[in-house]
């Protein structure tokens, strides 16, 4: 792949974010029995519009420097149907829902009803690090006169995904 990327691994799968001009791709890929299986049920490969990565820098900013925030939820809708990604904290633990620094950050990627379709990641803080910093480089990106002609053909042309303002579309997702 050529230009910058930042790449989340774990046991059960790798997760790479692409910065682009226009928003930041996620391409999710299992690791089935110690291989990554990019044709399996369970790849999948995103395009998160511009409009929504500033959400998401912000939430994983938020989370990594251990203050409140809300979740974010971004639901994408394109041509394949709807996909929610989800950048969320677990629940306060600390007296009257203050934070302990002891709860844990999921990302959520959920592009249909079966198990394969419904990945789940636990991040630390180097994984919300390469999220806040591939979310900077989107935003950096956009603004460069380098990107003015992609960024312009781009918006002139019918958008291959985008960011869905309809809260009710989530409980689908649940």
């Amino acid at each position: 792949m050529n230009g910058m990327h930042f790449t989340i691994s774990k046991s059960f799968g790798r997760l790479q974010l692409t910065p682009e001009p226009t928003g930041l791709k996620l391409w999710y890929v299992p690791n089935i029995n110690g291989e990554l299986a990019t044709e399996s049920a369970g790849a999948c490969e995103v395009s998160i519009p511009i409009q929504a990565v500033g959400g998401i820098w912000a939430t994983a900013r938020a989370f990594l420097y251990g203050v409140e925030s809300l979740d974010e939820n971004v639901i994408i809708r394109d041509d394949n149907g709807d996909v929610l990604i989800k950048l969320y904290r677990d629940k306060p633990k600390g007296a009257q829902g203050a934070l302990t620094g002891e709860e844990i950050s999921w990302l959520r990627i959920v592009s249909g009803r079966t198990e394969e379709e419904r990945r789940r990641i636990k991040l630390g803080p180097r994984d919300l690090l390469c999220i806040e910093l591939a979310c900077n480089a989107v935003l950096t990106m956009s603004c460069s006169p380098l990107y003015g002609d992609l960024i312009k053909s781009a918006a002139s042309g019918k958008p291959k995904s985008q960011v869905v303002h309809d809260e009710s579309v989530l409980s689908r997702f649940e």
